[in-house]
């Protein structure tokens, strides 16, 4: 028979062994066989093959540590013939015999080159296979990675890429359950994101100070953690379990982090196979927690990205609606100069003007500004002023249309959406201007002998019922009466120092000989040198109306 035999494969090799055990039956007076390989840490069966066949060696797991007690434990301990000792690469077996003391016997001559042979299959059987594990784990992970960056591209919803990265890191690594918290920077604390497994619906959203628990460890220190053991370990808190009755034994947790920032963290419990999870596992999930990172950060640029593009194509569409509302061209009112100007800033807000005129031959000089940018403004706008149309159109007095233009605006609006709001009824005949304000900046009348403020009236509309009054007062030749939206006097310079109402009127007396054209610019360039190349925050109206005879 040959023994030159090698085989990677280990069932291979038991079968080589069986078919030795069956030569040496066939070629000595060998009746039983029994082989252990002693390791530096731990005494091993190696091979044990009995002949006959019934006759099977019982070894305690004990006595594999102690010759004695091996000796002791194996069935028939008296027809025990001997021991023979090999060294074999820093390691030696222990050969238990029976019925054949001579070792000078051909047959061990035999034994001692198939020992040597068999070991070194076996450990090289045994290092391939560990090399073929470490490349399917290599393979897994590889694929795992590849796969979860495919899906991370053009992710732009966070909490279904949350949820696939915590099923693919659970898969990666056969865990029985994983969850995901992110880190909320102005806080500093994690927020629970994610749960898949066992119980999972049992988990409620939470956050956790960063530094406290398991999982606050590791976003305070920024490395991975391998737990072997979680009820040894101080830091694990095991009231979910008693609550829930799932029982941890084993955790990996493990920073994601990109670009140094702490981005969230990860944390897989229990492997299937019940086996502790190990370094390398930990190494695999803290490589897969970087990308994992990395995507997540990428998926929140997205989103600010398309989330900046619907801002501004709802900018776009509400400038429309916007431009639409305020009037193209004033009308020629008898004795008045007007003009007007709309300023809009990067981000347009909800500022409007009109000139109305009336059945009776007056006209309404109107001035808002609501709360809020975008869409839900010019909405607002519109729908402030087609109420004003209709309830002007009905000749109702100006403080019942105000009234109802508050309670309608009321019903239509959220609470969190107001309209500043100033009209005046002005009759050109009698020169008398009837003005209510509500909650507006007040428009300036410059007077031949003092300043007025315009302030009669009351809150702004649209946040709670309210019975608003009024004022009357009269144009008298060269009088001025600027109204304005507050983007004008709160515009500021790079020290954040506002333009303010006392400088509007130092602009206004300096000039208040000139035409309203001539006035309305001096004031804008008067705004556009306090702020210099510092953007408006705000956009600004202003009205000049100045009595000509």
């Amino acid at each position: 028979m040959a023994f030159s035999h090698t085989s990677h494969d280990l069932q291979t090799l038991d079968r080589f062994c069986a078919s030795f055990a069956s030569y040496l039956r066939q070629h000595t007076p060998l009746q039983s066989l029994q082989l252990f390989l002693i390791t530096p840490d731990a005494l091993e069966a190696l091979v044990s093959y009995n002949i006959p066949d019934n006759e099977t060696p019982c070894v305690e797991p004990d006595a594999l540590r102690d010759e004695a007690l091996l000796l002791r434990s194996i069935q028939k301990p008296d027809r025990i013939g001997g021991i023979l000792r090999m060294p074999v690469q820093q390691r030696y077996l222990l050969i238990i015999y029976t019925d054949m003391p001579d070792n000078e016997n051909p047959a061990w001559e035999l034994l001692r080159e198939w020992l040597t042979l068999v070991l070194s299959n076996r450990a090289l059987s045994a290092r391939l296979e560990r090399s073929r594990a470490r490349n399917r784990n290599m393979l897994n992970e590889v694929s795992a990675l590849h796969d979860i960056s495919r899906a991370f591209e053009g992710a732009d919803q966070l909490d279904p890429l949350l949820t696939y990265i915590v099923d693919k890191a659970r898969q990666l690594l056969h865990a029985e359950s994983a969850s995901l918290m992110l880190h909320v920077a102005d806080v500093n604390e994690l927020e629970f994101r994610v749960v898949l497994g066992p119980r999972a619906q049992n988990v409620k959203s939470f956050r956790l100070p960063v530094g406290r628990g398991i999982a606050g460890w590791v976003a305070a220190n920024k490395k991975p953690l391998l737990i072997e053991d979680a009820y040894n370990d101080p830091r694990f808190d095991p009231s979910f379990d008693k609550r829930s009755g799932y029982r941890t034994r084993s955790i990996v947790c493990v920073p994601m982090l990109h670009l140094k920032k702490m981005v969230g963290v990860m944390t897989l419990l229990n492997r299937k196979d019940n086996l502790p999870f190990s370094e390398e596992d930990m190494n695999t999930l803290t490589a897969f927690a970087g990308q994992a990172a990395l995507a997540i950060e990428n998926s929140r640029m997205l989103q600010q990205v398309l989330e900046k593009e619907r801002l501004d194509n709802e900018l776009k569409v509400a400038a429309r609606i916007q431009q639409r509302l305020i009037p193209h061209a004033l009308p020629d009112i008898k004795g008045l100069d007007i003009a007007a100007s709309y300023i809009p800033c990067k981000e347009m807000s909800g500022d409007f003007y009109d000139i109305i005129p009336l059945k009776d031959g007056r006209y309404a000089f109107v001035v808002a500004d609501v709360s809020g940018k975008g869409i839900p403004a010019a909405m607002l706008v519109a729908n402030m002023q087609a109420r004003l149309h209709a309830y002007l159109e009905n000749q109702l007095g100006l403080r019942t249309v105000v009234n109802r233009l508050n309670e309608g605006i009321i019903k239509a609006s959220t609470a969190d959406r107001y309209i500043t709001f100033y009209i005046a009824l002005y009759d050109a005949d009698s020169r008398r201007l009837h003005s209510l304000n509500a909650g507006h900046n007040p428009p300036l009348l410059f007077g031949n002998r003092q300043l007025i403020k315009l302030t009669a009236g009351g809150i702004f509309i649209g946040s709670l019922p309210w019975q608003y009054q009024s004022e009357i007062v009269t144009l008298e030749k060269d009088e001025i009466l600027v109204l304005y939206t507050d983007g004008l006097v709160e515009a500021m310079d790079a020290g954040e120092r506002e333009f303010d109402e006392t400088r509007l009127i130092e602009v206004v007396n300096a000039c208040k000989e000139h035409c309203a054209a001539e006035i309305n610019r001096r004031i804008r360039e008067a705004v556009k040198a306090h702020i210099q190349e510092h953007p408006l925050q705000d956009d600004f109206t202003l009205l000049v109306i100045k009595r000509t005879t």
